[in-house]
């Protein structure tokens, strides 16, 4: 995909980089950092990379425990800014920037590193990236909330009993009996002298998380297979990786100074904190005015045509003008240039009569061709890689032999990996009842839809994407759930769910591919790192278990008053999957009726369960034709703006709320990059990722003091 990719330097900006007093850097950049010339290869000589010592093992898995156990707590009964429910790393950020604040402090003071090495520090970091979301809204809270939730909830004038509950496996979810109640003393908390019933969820929570660890093996193995191509041959930027590169940087004397001791970076760390804390302090000082992160501008456009506008926030997230100063001027650019084009055509539209405003923002046909577009870009995606993946097959199959590092991991075991885990994700979904066909295209939709994402985060540095067409939706489009039937469409809804958490907000897939190029940019050895990854994960599990389930069941009203999650959630989701099957079963009545006295149902009385949206369906098609007209146009033709933005049309809401931090890192980079040229972006760099790491500190430390000041509805600092 050569149009979208991140492509190399161009021969002018070689020659800007090798003349960094220049005053002007090609906009036309495509990705690349721009000091890209002047760093080492990704591809590091045979035996280069090193493993971790038992120091780096051991830091690890403390933190994976620390961030399982205070996670449910710290998202659910404090509340405030959720740790859990993007991609941002604030947990990974703020252990190493303590970690490398101990390193440098020592360094200064007693020339000890403390016997650690920089790969120990990146290991730390991985680990704990790649299992944020498990302990909250990427797994547990989700898990719990759609197999359980119905159960709870469920009285006679919601059917919940009658047309859902039968339909879901009774080994998927424990269940009250007449001596122990799990789910009710979990939903309203524990009684005075009874005990956490450990065995009743024990075996559920074995069952669906051996089916997390298939999706985990399968996100591994796809990772482990385009990561060449993402990080050597179109040498992407991955802004999330360049923050713990730069961060363990100069520790072991080679390279710039330490990040703790540059100016730059201590400068836009200590702005950003200063900020949070200030408007911190009103949540205990009421004296304190709370400076405004930023405003909606509904209330100001009520008027037409300017109401057709709306929705438009002008938010600032520190975070994100970093990591857009970390990414392209065009693709910074692009994000967002298409919200403009979004809102503008809206209003347009809106005026001439061919939409009405409340198709504009959910169900809308942004979002609708923003997901088609999706589909495109991941398509274009394993085209592009159609010959490294083919390549790798060979080498793994023996047709073809290749030198590796002893320390690499051979595609061999990634493909055997990849096959493992995309038929025991399929097995353990006939198991449950789901029938091949479903199973096996519900399973690629998702794949297909990670991998998407990942190019957007690894390429654009989103960590807060969301995507509102389910992959049971995009099944529904192919089969109806009239066709599927109540128990397949039941489970299948629920399966999904669990898998992609709040509408894709924390899939794993892109925290994890950014970890594989990390390792390669710090020479980590790969197994060390996908052995950490493994570990953490399995930790991270076993500590969730407990720390979750010993949160709800102790917090007063249980965990019915852990926020949404638990409350108007599972009881949406149940809804609509009764209000479902309800259809289909009446539908299947009409359907007996009208054979019985030899006709056919006319299609004007299709329920919405047995209709295609055609609407819908045209409008995903236009976005994926749009895209590929984007790339093939950028590729052949003449210049067009990376097609990113298009693509993040596919969930408005992140969008409405970054576009004007994305706004705001573009221009702050093109005035930089245009009168100072490369020297002052390489000298400025630390101070934009001094915002990130100063965002991540701040959320860890107020977060530690609302705990401790029993603070329960404190102040918001991450997007959310």
């Amino acid at each position: 995909m050569d149009a979208v990719r991140s492509g190399k330097l161009s021969d002018c900006e070689e020659s800007a980089m090798a003349n960094p007093g220049d005053k002007l850097i090609p906009e036309h950049l495509q990705g690349r950092r721009v000091e890209a010339a002047a760093q080492p290869s990704a591809t590091l000589p045979l035996g280069a990379e090193e493993g971790a010592t038992w120091r780096g093992w051991a830091l690890g898995l403390i933190c994976v425990t620390a961030i399982s156990l205070v996670i449910p707590y710290f998202d659910f009964v404090l509340r405030g800014t959720t740790l859990s429910n993007n991609m941002f790393p604030a947990g990974a950020v703020f252990f190493l920037f303590v970690l490398t604040g101990a390193v440098t402090l020592t360094l200064a003071k007693f020339q000890s590193r403390l016997g650690l090495t920089r790969q120990d520090l990146v290991l730390v970091f991985c680990m704990t990236m790649v299992v944020n979301a498990i302990p909250g809204c990427g797994y547990f809270t989700f898990w719990v909330a759609e197999v359980s939730g119905g159960f709870h909830y469920a009285t006679p004038e919601n059917n919940y009993a009658k047309m859902v509950l039968p339909h879901v496996p009774s080994f998927w979810s424990p269940h009250d009996t007449n001596t122990s109640r799990p789910l009710e003393w979990f939903y309203t908390g524990l009684p005075q002298g009874e005990s956490i019933p450990w065995g009743a969820w024990a075996g559920p929570y074995a069952l669906w998380s051996g089916a997390l660890l298939m999706m985990f093996g399968a996100i591994f193995a796809l990772c482990g297979l385009l990561r060449r191509q993402w990080s050597e041959h179109e040498q992407l930027s991955f802004p999330l990786a360049q923050l713990p590169e730069d961060m363990v940087a100069g520790l072991d004397g080679s390279g710039p100074g330490p990040f703790l001791k540059d100016r730059m970076a201590l400068c836009g760390i200590a702005i950003v904190f200063l900020f949070h804390s200030y408007n911190n302090l009103a949540d205990y000082y009421s004296n304190i005015p709370r400076i405004p992160q930023g405003k909606w501008m509904n209330e100001y456009l009520t008027e037409p045509p300017w109401n057709g506008l709306n929705p438009v926030a002008c938010m600032i997230y520190p975070s994100v003008i970093g990591l857009t100063y970390l990414i392209s001027l065009e693709v910074s650019f692009s994000l967002w240039f298409f919200f403009i084009v979004s809102r503008v055509s809206a209003m347009f539209f809106i005026q001439a009569g061919l939409l009405t405003s409340e198709r504009t923002y959910w169900n809308s046909p942004y979002m609708e061709m923003g997901t088609g577009a999706l589909v495109a870009l991941s398509l274009g995606v394993l085209y592009t890689a159609r010959k490294e993946l083919g390549g790798s097959f060979l080498e793994a199959i023996g047709a073809r032999k290749r030198e590796y590092d002893p320390g690499e991991v051979t595609p061999r075991f990634w493909w055997t990996l990849l096959a493992v885990c995309v038929v025991g994700s399929i097995a353990w979904m006939m198991w449950s009842g789901i029938h091949f066909v479903y199973a096996a295209m519900i399973l690629m939709i998702i794949l297909i839809a990670m991998i998407g994402m990942t190019r957007l985060t690894c390429e654009g540095g989103l960590f807060f994407m969301q995507m509102y067409v389910f992959p049971v939706h995009f099944l529904g489009m192919v089969q109806t759930p009239a066709v599927m039937g109540t128990s397949q469409f039941v489970k299948l809804a629920i399966w999904d769910r669990v898998m992609v958490a709040d509408w894709y907000r924390v899939v794993f897939m892109p925290n994890v591919m950014t970890t594989m190029h990390l390792s390669g940019r710090t020479a980590l050895r790969r197994r060390t790192l996908v052995a950490g990854l493994a570990l953490a994960v399995v930790t991270s599990l076993g500590v969730t278990f407990y720390s979750h389930l010993r949160t709800a069941y102790r917090n007063p009203g249980g965990a019915s008053q852990m926020a949404w999650y638990y409350q108007s959630f599972p009881r949406g989701e149940y809804d609509k999957m009764s209000n479902m099957a309800s259809q289909i079963a009446a539908f299947e009545q009409k359907q007996k009726k009208a054979e019985a006295e030899g006709r056919e149902v006319p299609e004007s009385e299709y329920p919405i369960a047995a209709r295609r949206d055609w609407t819908q369906i045209g409008w995903i098609v236009a976005g994926t034709v749009l895209m590929t007209a984007a790339i093939s146009i950028r590729k052949f033709l003449f210049w067009f703006p990376h097609p990113i933005g298009f693509v993040f049309w596919m969930g408005p809401y992140p969008l409405v709320c970054l576009w004007f931090s994305f706004f705001l890192g573009w221009a702050v980079k093109l005035m930089i990059v245009k009168f100072g040229g490369a020297r002052t972006y390489m000298t400025t760099k630390r101070f934009f990722i001094g915002l990130v790491v100063g965002e991540a500190c701040a959320t860890l430390f107020w977060k530690l003091i609302a705990a401790w000041m029993n603070n329960t509805n404190s102040y918001f600092m991450l997007p959310t």
